[in-house]
């Protein structure tokens, strides 16, 4: 063929068909598209799966937290004796998820200057799918932070407990006055540990009250008198009746010489082995009076509501110890808190009672007076919880007066036995410390 020539048809045809073939490509780019997609697939349900995990693996870290740093302040324990308790709890906790998260590490160290607990945990999952693309393992770090809120507050909490003639009683075979003692070692163990990881700026005060109060070696500084037996009731003028008016001239408490033959107070008229004990953050001085708690006497709550008040009112101040004295309202570096405890109805005034569990006149005044001292004291700023130790069966009245004393419902327990006021106390407890994750 000359140059130049044209090419034959059939030539031609044949080249513009293979040049314009584009059915090779199609498929390499399908092959090359349908292989991202299955990788894509493989690691989402890879990934899918991890998050699975990685949920449960943190509801069970952040529950193992909370357990460890509650059980290092209630009892005591050094991190060494929380870390195999921490563990045994992550394990049971984490179990539900044991076929997909493999952990690889398990650390617990102190936190908050040792009033808390961080756990770390290594974990990871094992791949399925996501093989294909070279990924064999996801891992799954995870940490938590739990510690009591010390904030930069100091906290007074006064506690009023009654020890009265029905604390003898039992429930479930217990005595109500042995299940007190429980539970009021067990809140001090959370608020003040024996272990000396509390903050010293929790300071508690008790006041154990029945138709009186033993005021002990204060008795001289409230009432003006020589005191017999320590016994005290209410003011000499009903004038400053529902408020912290200082305990002195008419104002001032009478004591048992001053009731006048009216008076029928229950012999014993006040806890016989267990006096006031003022604000401090000294647990040997506390745990003795809840020891010495015994039961005897009427029920004359408004009594103890004024001594809880009169523990952490500035106003009280000249009868307290340096110590012990309370903190100025207003003081924005301070919380105040009472904790009014009672197993019954309050029924007596002056020592007084007219023979039945009411107490008929004398329980109505009782009532009000108490409500009375409790609206006056949340005006001041002070948090009220108060716990009904009453079992099931009982006049369910005798709730009544701690549900208007306390702030809210919330803040009001009612517990029907031992269990449930030893409950009752770890959570206000708790609440005051405020136990909480961090991180």
């Amino acid at each position: 063929m000359l140059a130049g020539s044209a090419k034959p048809y059939w030539m031609s045809r044949f080249t513009s068909r293979f040049c314009g073939d584009e059915s090779g490509s199609v498929a390499i780019i399908f092959g090359l598209t349908l292989t991202g997609i299955i990788m894509f697939v493989a690691c989402a349900i890879d990934i899918g799966r991890a998050n699975m995990a990685r949920t449960r693996l943190t509801t069970a870290v952040d529950a193992t937290t909370l357990y460890a740093a509650k059980e290092l302040r209630t009892k005591g324990l050094d991190i060494a004796a929380i870390r195999p308790i921490a563990r045994d709890f992550f394990n049971n906790n984490v179990k539900s998820a044991a076929k997909l998260i493999t952990v690889t590490g398990f650390d617990v160290a102190l936190a908050g200057n040792g009033t808390g607990v961080t756990i770390d945990v290594k974990a990871e999952i094992m791949t399925t799918f996501a093989r294909i693309a070279g990924i064999n393992k996801i891992n799954l770090p995870q940490s938590a932070t739990a510690v009591f809120n010390e904030q930069d507050q100091n906290v007074e909490v006064a506690l009023q407990l009654d020890v009265t003639g029905s604390m003898n009683d039992r429930i479930n075979g217990a005595r109500k006055i042995d299940s007190l003692k429980i539970a009021s070692s067990n809140l001090l163990d959370i608020l003040l540990p024996a272990s000396g990881n509390g903050n010293a700026k929790f300071r508690v005060g008790i006041a154990p009250f029945s138709a009186g109060v033993n005021a002990g070696s204060y008795a001289q500084a409230v009432s003006g008198s020589a005191a017999p037996g320590g016994c005290v009731f209410e003011r000499r003028s009903t004038f400053n009746d529902a408020s912290d008016a200082t305990p002195t001239g008419p104002d001032s408490l009478k004591t048992i010489k001053d009731l006048g033959p009216s008076a029928n107070a229950i012999s014993p008229a006040c806890p016989t082995n267990a006096s006031v004990t003022a604000l401090t953050n000294d647990r040997s001085k506390l745990q003795p009076t809840i020891n010495a708690l015994a039961p005897g006497g009427w029920t004359s709550g408004h009594l103890g509501t004024t001594w809880a008040w009169g523990l952490v009112s500035p106003n009280w101040s000249a009868v307290w110890p340096a110590n012990s004295k309370p903190a100025p309202y207003g003081d924005n570096s301070t919380r105040k808190i009472a904790i009014l405890m009672t197993d019954g109805i309050y029924n007596t005034v002056g020592g007084t009672n007219d023979g039945t569990e009411f107490g008929g006149s004398f329980g109505v005044e009782s009532r009000a007076r108490a409500v009375a001292l409790c609206n006056a004291m949340k005006d001041k700023g002070i948090t009220i919880y108060t716990v009904g130790f009453i079992a099931s069966g009982d006049n369910a009245a005798a709730a009544d007066t701690l549900k208007a004393c306390a702030n809210d419902d919330s803040h009001f327990y009612h517990a029907e036995d031992g269990n449930q006021l030893d409950a009752a106390f770890r959570d206000i407890a708790q609440k005051i410390s405020a136990l909480r994750l961090s991180k």
